[in-house]
């Protein structure tokens, strides 16, 4: 029997979903959507043959939705996933997990009894290009500087732009995907951020950040996310007692340096990454696991972000446990 999903917010990257749950993940169908503009939403149901439900509540009471992919502003993440973890269905909620960190730690603790626990979708989890950098990182001896980059276009998201939904910017829409990574790479947990934000394009929030983050070993992170470029750009860079490793996982490549000589990995960064997270959502409904990604790394991300625009805002490094 099919895992049949329902997917609340359609829009350009839930559209996303939609083909690839309907195409690429055996096991698995859409057989709902439900987008605010209604109109899209309809037109859509209809291009993909699904059918289309104007409102999420009825997305997730349906008797034909195993599961629920949310994928809407994160201001809206909280009530949202809530709501699906009430009703005992299995959920997968696009990063970041929640706008607020009050937002993060409600979901968190009803991940701990729930029947079906919350499977965040940090995808870059499962780019090709990290998953090769995790595979050599042992090499490298013990890391201690990391410096994680993303240069991106600014947003044509309307919602983006709205003041009324939009409750973080670079930080909190981009910045999330680097502090999963630092996380996810190094196997450490931040101690200490000491961040800046500024607004060069963007009308509302903050399209450019910098911070310097000290982990609970002592490993120095440098993170980096300007949203104002007309180009994109993507890189990881590690340094550690037995060598260097540079990465960019946008378009692909790896080169380790140890010593003199440098290891070149050809390893494509631009294969799609939800097929692959899908089957693991999949694959973890089916036996009952424990996501690989989940309600507590969710937890562990807010609490970054929270720390940067707090240090931000005091204009010094601050303590994640402060």
């Amino acid at each position: 029997m099919e895992f049949r999903i329902g997917i609340i917010g359609a829009g350009a990257h839930g559209e996303r979903y939609l083909r690839h749950g309907l195409r690429d993940v055996p096991g698995m169908t859409v057989t709902a959507v439900c987008r605010r503009d209604r109109r899209a939403g309809a037109k859509l149901a209809a291009h993909y043959a699904v059918r289309y439900l104007p409102e999420a509540p009825d997305v997730v009471a349906a008797p034909d939705v195993d599961g629920v992919v949310v994928c809407t502003p994160p201001s809206s993440h909280g009530g949202l996933a809530a709501s699906v973890m009430a009703a005992g269905k299995p959920l997968l909620l696009e990063k970041p997990m929640t706008g607020t960190l009050g937002e993060a730690e409600h979901l968190a603790a009803l991940d701990t009894g729930a029947a079906a626990p919350l499977f965040l979708g940090q995808s870059l989890r499962w780019n090709p290009v990290i998953l090769k950098a995790r595979e050599l990182w042992p090499r490298l001896g013990r890391v201690h500087l990391v410096r994680l980059a993303q240069r991106l276009a600014p947003t044509t998201l309307p919602w983006q732009r709205d003041p009324a939904q939009t409750v973080g910017g670079s930080v909190l829409l981009t910045g999330v995907h680097l502090f999963d990574l630092a996380r996810f790479l190094t196997g450490r947990e931040f101690a200490r951020v000491d961040s800046r934000h500024w607004q060069v394009a963007h009308p509302v929030v903050e399209d450019f950040f910098l911070a310097r983050a000290e982990l609970d070993d002592g490993c120095q992170v440098s993170l980096e996310v300007s949203k104002y470029t007309d180009s994109r750009a993507q890189w990881l860079e590690a340094v550690g007692e037995h060598g260097q490793l540079w990465a960019d996982y946008l378009t692909g490549g790896l080169v380790l340096r140890q010593g003199r000589s440098a290891e070149r990995f050809d390893v494509d960064a631009t294969v799609p990454t939800l097929p692959a997270m899908l089957r693991d959502w999949l694959a973890c409904v089916t036996a009952g696991a424990r996501p690989p990604v989940g309600a507590l790394d969710g937890l562990a991300t807010l609490r970054v972000v929270d720390a940067c625009y707090r240090s931000a805002a005091a204009g010094a490094a601050v303590s994640l446990d402060a």
